[in-house]
């Protein structure tokens, strides 16, 4: 069974296909934000390599956000669309939900930086979500003494923890905005 994983919320484009649970193959593109270019090219370069169709797929795997408001719309819409025609389950994470699961821990504040900011969650050890995200300026971010800021995500913890998650139904799969725009406030 292939499963692909698509993660466009930072300034990566990070494309991994799963056979059985098992890494095949694992494409981490640079963008520099040019995510709407670069992001259908990796995926079907991973594709070819394994000598694989799209119709191979049996599930989808897609980071929400928080992150770039951009790449997290490019992941979610292409993420949506292939689960919709392949009709194939689909299953989301939070970025901050990724860096959770790829250690062991008791409960812990996973941190996500972007420019202005922090992105906030925090995660009892069964990487359960307790409360909501957050987001916080540079000026009022208060380290605490769990924070865990950066971690290399394992991959592999992330896949074997993806099978405890739900699927969704692809309508509802939206991208996960943490942070208010202008507009809002």
């Amino acid at each position: 069974m292939y499963t692909l994983f698509i993660d466009t919320h930072s300034d990566k484009i990070i494309v991994i296909l799963y056979k059985d649970y098992q890494i095949k193959i694992k494409k981490e593109v640079e963008t520099d934000h040019n995510h709407s270019i670069t992001t259908i090219p990796v995926l079907m370069n991973v594709l070819k390599e394994e000598n694989i169709e799209v119709i191979d797929l049996k599930e989808i795997i897609v980071v929400n956000g928080p992150g770039s408001f951009t790449g997290i719309r490019l992941g979610v819409t292409i993420a949506k669309t292939l689960a919709y025609l392949l009709k194939v389950p689909i299953k989301t994470m939070s970025s901050l939900l990724l860096k959770a699961t790829s250690f062991s821990h008791e409960e812990v504040r996973i941190v996500e930086r972007e420019k202005n900011g922090v992105f906030l969650g925090i995660f009892n050890k069964e990487n359960h979500l307790i409360g909501e995200y957050s987001y916080v300026n540079n000026s009022e971010y208060k380290k605490e003494d769990n924070d865990i800021e950066n971690i290399t995500i394992d991959y592999e913890k992330v896949i074997l923890f993806t099978k405890k998650l739900e699927s969704i139904n692809p309508h509802i799969v939206n991208p996960l905005y943490v942070k208010k725009i202008e507009v809002q406030k």
